[in-house]
């Protein structure tokens, strides 16, 4: 038996396949008759089809001018290369269509180790990239980084991540980068990852650990600003760089605490200009703290401890208070519009205790006492969360939201070590 396909001469019955990436990139900005002249000659290309710009301006009902732009248009985006027999002749070449595969293999998914000789993909920052791409931890890079846009990534953005590995970034932190900026930031813009890549690596930010430990203490201070700049009746975003050093200077070299220096801000209350008020309340205490030295001064650094550990134990005190006040703020609101889901929770509250007697007994009838309550506490949160979800309230709207999920915004772990958190904090 032979099993035989039938061929065909008409080109007109084949199928053109143009390469993705010249539709999501070159496609949308590129001159519409231009696009024309790229696909037909691509058509005839593949055919092995003869073809001469004349033909192809005649056949499109375009000028001759047009196709050579063309051309020109395509050659310096690097996707075609013009190769002429006769060198003495520049209006007569063959075009050579490039190959976008081996350039872009990385972000479609493709294992670039089949691809020996790699193109840069631009600048001279993807001379690094090109030997990464047959790292599994930069194709892993790119396809997070893919998912986190929804859609592959142009050349341009390949080429800016190109240069931030050129730039000694590993593809972790650059995937971590981009989670933060997707996620904090609202944005995934190459452009402005790559700006949040080299102000961390400025920061002396190799590791994600390191990113979350400079991003724990840039919430930190912050949120400090904050409160400060509220006090002042200023707010955060007409902040300068200046005032952000006289504050670092009040909550680092001079010690004070939060609450001493929005006490003092309090002071301020009708003052014509607050901040150098407060500035001299504090530079008036500090010198008093000083002038008869620290540990002889009550209440002064060396007994306060105005060390960073103890700023960062004051952050996770306020962080957790906050967080908790909300969550109190929400499970109010919900209670007052659903009584029935406050019954609920007492009803759970009261099972729990239940429960606890049930597994002390350590009897037979206790444990299956356990096993019956337990049942009822599911059907209980199966009602609350219906009922919370008949309303818009999400299921955990009134759970308290920690920072952190491990430490619960203490900075110390259930084993009594130091959270992750902290100890990155603390570097």
């Amino acid at each position: 038996m032979s099993y035989i396909v039938e061929n065909h001469a008409n080109y007109y019955l084949d199928d053109t396949q143009v390469p993705n990436w010249f539709i999501a990139e070159y496609l949308p900005g590129a001159p519409g008759d231009f696009v024309k002249v790229y696909i037909y000659a691509y058509m005839r290309a593949a055919r092995r089809d003869a073809a001469s710009n004349e033909s192809i301006a005649r056949e499109l009902g375009l000028a001759l001018e047009d196709v050579l732009a063309a051309w020109t248009y395509f050659e310096g985006r690097g996707l075609v290369r013009k190769r002429y027999p006769d060198a003495s002749d520049s209006m007569h070449y063959d075009v050579v269509f490039a190959d976008m595969k081996p350039r872009f293999g990385a972000a479609c998914g493709a294992d670039a180790s089949d691809s020996a000789d790699l193109e840069p993909l631009g600048g001279g920052s993807g001379e690094r990239l090109n030997t990464a791409l047959r790292d599994v931890d930069v194709r892993d890079m790119f396809r997070e980084i893919e998912r986190l846009n929804g859609r592959a990534l142009a050349g341009a953005d390949i080429a800016k991540v190109g240069a931030l590995l050129d730039g000694g970034a590993s593809p972790q932190l650059v995937t971590f980068a981009y989670k933060y900026c997707a996620e904090r930031r609202k944005s995934t813009r190459a452009a402005y990852v790559a700006e949040v890549v080299r102000s961390w690596q400025e920061s002396g930010v190799i590791t994600p650990e390191d990113a979350e430990g400079h991003l724990l203490d840039t919430d930190m201070r912050m949120d400090q600003y904050r409160q400060i700049m509220k006090a002042l009746g200023l707010h955060i975003s007409s902040i300068t760089d200046a005032e952000k050093q006289v504050f670092d200077r009040w909550l680092g070299e001079m010690g004070f605490t939060m609450d001493e220096v929005l006490a003092a801000a309090g002071k301020a209350a009708g003052k014509r200009n607050k901040f150098d008020y407060v500035k001299k309340i504090l530079e008036s205490d500090y010198e008093g703290m000083t002038s008869g030295g620290l540990a002889s001064v009550p209440g002064g650094r060396a007994r306060r401890g105005g060390s960073a550990a103890g700023q960062r134990e004051r952050y996770y005190a306020e962080t957790r208070a906050r967080a908790e006040a909300e969550a109190e703020a929400h499970r109010r609101e919900v209670y007052a519009k659903l009584p029935n889901v406050e019954a609920i929770d007492r009803d759970i509250a009261r099972l729990n205790m239940e429960s606890v007697s049930a597994i002390m007994s350590r009897s037979d009838s206790g444990r299956a006492e356990s096993a019956r309550i337990a049942a009822a506490i599911e059907k209980k949160l199966s009602e609350k969360a219906a009922a919370m979800g008949g309303a818009g309230f999400a299921a955990d709207y009134m759970e308290t939201k920690y920072r952190c999920a491990i430490c619960r915004d203490t900075g110390i772990k259930d084993d009594g070590g130091a959270c992750r958190c902290f100890a990155a904090g603390s570097r």
